[in-house]
């Protein structure tokens, strides 16, 4: 186990400073055709930090740990027996044991991470993003991109800036089944599509606390990072998404950000021109998401979106997915299946593999493809960034009350600064972006 010592002042102020408008940080490592070709090269694993080591960053870790393009060298959380269980899992698992670090600045200063994981709660997302890219490190970040608006946008610039291949854990884009899906559509099966509605159940996540003395081996201080200092509670710390805090969205910005990613590539568009949405808030805290029985739909050329998040809500007897409703006739598409009405269409219904892992293989082995071909990959983080500001659109629009008109390519509302005050969030000293 790697203890946290050498974090010098310098070092961490490096680090700290303004994020994308600071190029200076001595971080700056554009790839060049001779670290491509090394990645390329035979026999060459490519060296992963993965930063966050709960739930999510567990399945990911027991996926990557036995595919052989890839070796973990380090892993790291603020909470040390989640690193110190990653590191006897890669262990047990690939053979490997990574190093392990409680505080990620430690994997950023590595040169020999060729890549970082992240896989914390939401609000850490855009930060440790912008950071690995400034680090000169690719990044396979977990959706959704961010919290907000303006962080997505900051996201998106730092990739672009430092040349970095930067992938969001939206793996439905690397799944067989939505992509003969997607074939289907793009190639007129069902005629021009008019309308889509995507639908999943009621939020899960509860804003109750409890507060209670910090866990042994946890800093809480690290964990809420640049989010509003509030005393430890278990039911944020394990239950971040139900906190306005960390996720803006509930299951909104959980499986809402991968159905509407759906959605985007199947209508082709993915800058709505409107939103409204109605629903019900049980509020337990001011900073609680408890949004339940939300409905929301957009406006896009062309094309009506609807958002459903009901009790219930089940569609051609599935209880999640996405519909298309064409000119001719209409698909219907989840993680198993898809299939399409009328039968007088002939076109046959499509079952794929059952899912593996919510840590999807394919998915990963995209974002190392193009971590050798520097080419985008299958979920880029600008199209992660605009399926993720759907949603966080329509969180925005439930708590206005009222429809609101979206100009896509300024990404602000037209003449509503109240709802343009939901674009952003303020960072906790000393973090900035």
């Amino acid at each position: 186990m790697k203890k946290n010592v050498g974090l010098t002042r310098r070092h961490t102020l490096k680090i700290l400073g303004g994020a994308v408008a600071t190029a200076g940080l001595g971080w700056h490592r554009p790839i060049s055709a001779r670290a491509a070709d090394r990645l390329a090269g035979a026999n060459r694993r490519i060296r992963l930090g993965m930063i966050g080591t709960g739930g999510m960053g567990t399945r990911h870790l027991e996926a990557l740990a036995v595919n052989k393009r890839c070796q973990i060298v380090a892993v790291c959380d603020c909470f040390t027996p989640r690193y110190e269980n990653a590191m006897t899992v890669a262990k047990n698992i690939g053979g490997d044991k990574p190093d392990g670090y409680q505080d990620f600045r430690h994997v950023l200063d590595r040169q020999d991470i060729d890549a970082i994981w992240v896989a914390t709660p939401d609000h850490w997302h855009p930060l440790l993003t912008i950071l690995g890219c400034q680090a000169g490190k690719d990044v396979y970040v977990e959706k959704p991109a961010s919290p907000t608006v303006a962080e997505g946008r900051a996201m998106v610039e730092a990739a672009r800036r430092y040349g970095r291949v930067v992938q969001l854990g939206t793996q439905q884009r690397s799944m067989p089944v939505f992509q003969k899906a997607i074939e289907v559509l793009h190639g007129g099966g069902i005629g021009q599509v008019t309308s889509s509605t995507a639908w999943i159940g009621l939020n899960h996540w509860r804003g109750i606390e409890r507060p209670g003395p910090v866990p042994e081996g946890l800093d809480w201080d690290l964990w809420l990072g640049p989010a509003t200092y509030v005393p430890y509670s278990p039911q944020r710390h394990y239950g971040h998404m139900g906190w306005y805090d960390y996720c803006r969205g509930g299951q909104l910005t959980n499986w809402g950000v991968h159905l509407i990613d759906i959605v985007h590539w199947g209508i082709q568009q993915d800058r709505c021109l409107s939103v409204q949405s109605i629903g019900r808030h049980s509020a337990n805290s001011a900073t609680a998401d408890n949004d339940e029985a939300v409905e929301s739909i957009y406006e896009y050329p062309g094309c009506t979106v609807t958002w459903e998040q009901k009790h219930w809500s089940v569609h051609a007897g599935r209880h999640y997915g996405i519909k298309f409703q064409g000119t001719n006739g209409m698909l219907v598409v989840d993680r198993d299946s898809y299939e399409v009405f009328p039968d007088s269409l002939g076109i046959a219904k499509y079952v794929g593999e059952p899912e593996r892992s919510w840590a999807n293989p394919e998915h990963h082995n995209n974002f190392f493809d193009c971590m050798e071909s520097r080419k985008r990959p299958a979920a880029d983080i600008e199209q992660g960034v605009r399926s993720t500001n759907a949603v966080l659109l329509a969180g925005i629009a439930l708590k206005a009350g009222r429809k609101l008109i979206w100009d896509g390519q300024a990404e602000r509302f037209i003449r509503d600064e109240q709802a343009n005050r939901h674009l952003t969030r303020a960072y906790r000293s000393p973090w900035r972006l």
